[in-house]
Formats: C-alpha cells, sequence, structure tokens
C-alpha cells in the first residue's frame, strides 16, 4: 500500500527540522546534561574537601601550639599567685600576725579576724591608673569564609552551603579573656578582714605602719593613734605617781589576700593519667 499526503514539501522539512531539535534536545537531557551535573557536583566537592583540609590543618597547627600556650598559661598563673598567701584558717592567720606583731618589739592587746565566704570583689583605689580608664570589651573577630564555587546542577552540593570556621590562633580567646577582665569575682583570691591593736614605742608602730603599707598581698585600710593610760610608780615614802608609759597603742586595720596555689601541670598530668585509665 502506498502512503499518500497533501504536505508540501517545504512541510516536510519544516516536520524534519522539528523532530531533529526534539531529537537533539532529548539526547542532551537525558545524555549530557547529567553527566555535566556530575562534573559540577564533583567540581563542589573538591572545592569543599579543600576548604575543610584548609581549616583542619588550621586546627592541627594551633593544636601543636597547644603545649606552648599551656606553659604560658600555667607560668601567668604562677606569677599572678606567687605574692599571695595561701588559703588558712582563722588560727592559722591568728599565730601568724602575732609573729609578725612580736618581730618588731610590739605587744598584741587584740585582734579581729573576719574570715570570707566567697572570693573578694575588689574595687581598684579611687585615684589610681587603673581606675581613670573605661575598660571597652574587644569586639569578637568575624569569621570571613572563602566561597566556595557554586553549582547549578541539581542534587545536594555541600559547597553552596558549606561555611569554614574560623581559626584562630589559640593565644586570641586566652588574650581577649585576660584583656576584657573587668571583676575579680573570678580570681580565686580571698579577702580576710584584720583588725590590730598593739602597743610598744611609737618608732616600732609606725615600723610596722610601713611594712604592712608595702606588702603586696596586704591592704592597709587604715589605722588610729591611741594614748595609753600612765603607769603607777610607788615613792619611796610610800606616794605613788602617775608616769608616762613612753609606749603608744595603735589600731591597725588591713586586708589579707590569700588564694589556693595548685600546681596546675600537676593537675593536668593526673588529670591525663586518670583519662588514660579509664580509656
Amino acid at each position: 500500500m502506498k502512503f499518500e499526503s497533501n504536505l508540501n514539501d517545504k512541510d516536510k522539512k519544516t516536520i524534519a527540522l522539528v523532530l531533529g531539535a526534539a531529537v537533539v534536545f532529548l539526547f542532551c537531557w537525558f545524555g549530557i546534561r547529567p553527566t555535566v551535573n556530575d562534573i559540577l557536583e564533583l567540581d563542589g566537592d573538591i572545592d569543599t574537601a579543600s576548604l575543610k583540609q584548609t581549616e583542619y590543618k588550621n586546627k592541627i597547627i594551633n593544636l601543636s601550639s597547644a603545649e606552648t600556650i599551656f606553659g604560658r598559661a600555667v607560668t601567668d598563673l604562677s606569677d599572678s599567685t606567687e605574692e599571695y598567701y595561701p588559703m588558712m584558717q582563722s588560727s592559722d592567720i591568728d599565730r601568724m600576725m602575732t609573729s609578725y606583731v612580736l618581730e618588731f618589739g610590739l605587744y598584741p592587746e587584740s585582734m579581729n579576724i573576719t574570715m570570707p565566704v566567697e572570693p573578694v570583689v575588689e574595687a581598684p583605689y579611687v585615684y589610681s591608673d587603673i581606675e581613670q580608664v573605661t575598660v571597652t570589651p574587644a569586639p569578637l573577630p568575624t569569621a570571613t569564609p572563602t566561597p566556595a564555587a557554586n553549582s547549578t546542577g541539581s542534587g545536594n552540593n555541600e559547597s553552596s552551603t558549606y561555611m569554614p570556621e574560623q581559626i584562630d590562633s589559640l593565644f586570641v580567646p586566652y588574650n581577649d579573656a585576660r584583656t576584657n577582665a573587668v571583676s575579680t569575682a573570678s580570681s580565686g583570691i580571698y579577702c580576710v578582714t584584720l583588725s590590730y591593736t598593739v602597743t610598744g614605742s611609737e618608732e616600732a608602730c609606725q615600723s610596722l605602719i610601713d611594712d604592712l603599707s608595702v606588702k603586696p598581698s596586704i591592704r592597709l585600710t587604715g589605722f588610729e593613734w591611741q594614748e595609753v593610760d600612765q603607769i603607777a610608780e610607788e615613792q619611796e615614802d610610800g606616794t605613788v605617781i602617775y608616769v608616762d608609759s613612753e609606749n603608744v597603742r595603735l589600731r591597725v586595720d588591713f586586708n589579707l589576700y590569700m588564694t589556693d596555689i595548685a600546681d596546675y601541670e600537676e593537675v593536668v598530668q593526673e588529670a591525663v593519667d586518670a583519662a588514660v585509665v579509664e580509656e
């Protein structure tokens, strides 16, 4: 049977062009497009892996310097606590300060000790330089990730949303914490309030005041001179006269600062040993 059509040659060519274009489109859509998408997705995965590799390298570099930072932290902690007294009970403080006063040739009459219950919140001297400085916390560093290549293909492209973590030197948070510290509440320093009354020569009392005022672990908060009662002396004829004792009475008020002085390297080593045992 012969198939006949009333289509002219121009219509036949148009239909042939449309069918050819459709074939080419279908071939590109189902043949070439998946391959292109796979290539773009693979490129995105490579970019993401490169970013992660750089991030991990930075972390490894920082971890390799952790020992140095730990050594500095231990040194800073030791230097900042070496001037303070160790933690003591009130009885220990009483014995220590009594011996201290006796070294000046003074007679201790009374002592009032107020023990702390929490770390001290200390304010600087009102006319000191540190009191005049307004501490403004430094702004936190802003992460600036390197953008990965964007993929226009379909599928789960991790590189289009991956934000690499900003890796700063381990010294940055350590220095920021020290710079932005504006309170002594977390210092671990405890303040003992003492009021001591002694008698002795005026020179010895003045020496006591001078020595207390220069001790880094003691803060002299006040003192008061008082007169000592005259001494009764019996004369040869049986009469009694009152004469000056040539001594004075001094009340000194001061703060004594103490802290728990720990061997931080030993503490960390014990923690590491305990972790190894648990494993």
